[in-house]
């Protein structure tokens, strides 16, 4: 079964945050970024930034096999097909600037046999004027389609942790879209026709990227699928179920709140978060 994907995020609310928010590569340029409930780092699982649905459930859970830290993203549906899970993050990059994509996924059940959570890319083929996003869409990259860029592997391998490449990989539209000249997309509904970053590229110049995330679309009931390390150019965002306090100034301006120590307890005040990164203890 392919994965089907309709698109009712707020396009303006992701095109707003968008033009408010620097550019990702530049808030975190070269960097990994811890992302908790506590402090979800512009990333968002609700309307109007992402489209999580009745049935569909975001999540960060304990996983002691996840490649880094002590846990990871999950995305859930129930068994109903309206469910849907989704968490996204807005961005404002040309896509000529997208050089490196990739994530780890783990299905730990799904209806599907190579159902994975889906790595999303709105752009607007013909750039933005103003506030208005010229041909937009969202490309998917769907693991199960995109055999031999997954390691291990290459197909997706149920309870392993897979890391995907995404940017040498093939995407499907969302919509029927164009920036005009050659720049068109024509809706794959969860397969082809499929496009390429670097076919992209060349034939829409003026793209840019509105937005990123991960998803279990619509028509995908009873998905358990987690995903971890995602990088979106020179930015790796590692899901945690908590912030371990390695820097003072994490501890700063009330942030002694929102981290913990090692094994999750937390700090009684900033001194106390201070201490124990200083001694450990």
């Amino acid at each position: 079964m392919k994965s089907k994907w309709l698109l009712t995020i707020s396009l303006s609310a992701l095109l707003g945050m968008a033009l408010v928010a620097p550019t990702t590569a530049t808030m975190f340029a070269g960097s990994t970024v811890v992302v908790s409930p506590a402090n979800e780092r512009g990333w968002t699982s609700v309307p109007p930034g992402a489209d999580t649905r009745p049935g569909g459930a975001v999540n960060f859970v304990f996983d002691s096999t996840a490649p880094s830290g002590k846990g990871a993203l999950q995305l859930t549906t129930d068994a109903t097909t309206a469910a849907k899970a989704q968490y996204m993050h807005a961005a404002s990059v040309p896509l000529a600037d997208v050089t490196d994509l990739s994530y780890y996924t783990r299905q730990v059940s799904a209806s599907f046999a190579e159902g994975e959570a889906s790595y999303q890319l709105p752009v607007c083929l013909g750039g933005v004027t103003g506030t208005t996003c010229n041909g937009f869409t969202t490309l998917v990259y769907e693991p199960y389609e995109n055999p031999g860029l997954g390691t291990p592997g290459g197909v997706v391998i149920p309870n392993v942790w897979q890391k995907w490449d995404v940017s040498g990989g093939q995407f499907w539209s969302s919509r029927t879209a164009t920036g005009g000249g050659s720049c068109n997309t024509v809706a794959g509904a969860g397969g082809a026709p499929f496009y390429t970053l670097a076919g992209l590229k060349a034939a829409c110049p003026n793209a840019v990227v509105v937005g990123f995330g991960v998803n279990v679309g619509t028509f995908n009931p009873s998905y358990n699928v987690y995903t971890d390390l995602f990088q979106f150019n020179d930015t790796t965002y590692d899901f945690e179920p908590y912030e371990v306090a390695t820097n003072k100034d994490q501890c700063k301006n009330g942030g002694y709140l929102t981290v913990k120590r090692n094994d999750g307890s937390g700090f009684k005040n900033q001194g106390d978060c201070v201490q124990y990164v200083n001694t450990g203890k």
